[in-house]
């Protein structure tokens, strides 16, 4: 996000396309496997997903139906980039960051393997997302780290704090972007729709316990378009920058000096 911290605080990061459902992706699989090992992905396991949609029908309330879906997950050796593939959709998720660039091309290079073998038709959702683990140093305080918008009601309440929740959505053009910061004690934590598995965290966040705030960013563009490498290239890195000015919006001058030692 601009010129690259020397101790950033972000442990996980996402990049996410949704395109035209394949219902045949099993039979594209030997392929896409073959080139991500090639890749550098040698790692691959098989899960299968239980969601669970409402349906309605005429005069009767809605039900929840289970659907199965199977997803397949491809890793590098070190457990730091996992790519997820379903029929629908393609997701990188690294705890190994980086810079922008060189995950945007990774995700990248990934999207390219899928669409030479499945020759995609179209998008409907490119998207990014960053969480970062804000955590105050010996004698600091959360409230050192953050601005005064995301910090709740805490401090003008009674008693021990435990929780702060905030939340907003913003659109950007056409880029929607929900903020979100929950301050909490206790050891790192991801949000519940998010499934690291056997991901490799750094210890920096695994080992710290105490008061922490975690910063979520989630943007995307949505809306069907020809499938184009060029275009998904480019709505990244719109969002990157949306995202970079929500990330410096949230955190204060003493944080950023904090991260660049």
């Amino acid at each position: 996000m601009g010129t690259p911290l020397k101790n950033p605080p972000v442990y996980l990061t996402l990049a996410q396309v949704r395109f035209n459902p394949i219902l045949k992706l099993g039979d594209f699989l030997p392929s896409i496997q073959e080139s991500l090992r090639q890749a550098g992905y040698p790692d691959f396991e098989r899960q299968n997903i239980i969601s669970i949609q409402i349906t309605a029908q005429d005069g009767q309330p809605p039900a929840p139906t289970p659907v199965q879906q199977e997803r397949f997950l491809f890793g590098n050796v070190e457990k730091t980039h996992t790519f997820i593939l379903d029929g629908q959709s393609l997701t990188l998720q690294s705890t190994n960051y980086g810079h922008f660039e060189a995950f945007s091309t990774c995700f990248l290079d990934a999207l390219s393997i899928v669409d030479n073998a499945m020759k995609l038709a179209f998008t409907e959702r490119v998207g990014l997302r960053y969480l970062d683990r804000v955590m105050p140093q010996t004698g600091e305080t959360i409230e050192q780290y953050l601005v005064d918008q995301v910090k709740g009601m805490n401090s003008r309440l009674t008693g021990r704090p435990i929780y702060a929740f905030t939340e907003a959505m913003n659109e950007i053009e056409n880029i929607k972007l929900l903020s979100r910061v929950a301050i909490q004690e206790g050891p790192l934590a991801f949000p519940p729709d998010i499934q690291p598995g056997n991901m490799r965290i750094s210890e920096k966040f695994t080992s710290y316990i105490g008061n922490s705030a975690i910063l979520d960013n989630d943007g995307c563009v949505e809306g069907r378009e020809v499938f184009s490498k060029k275009a998904v290239a480019e709505h990244l890195d719109a969002i990157h920058k949306v995202i970079g000015a929500a990330f410096r919006a949230t955190a204060t001058p003493h944080a950023f000096t904090t991260w660049d030692n």
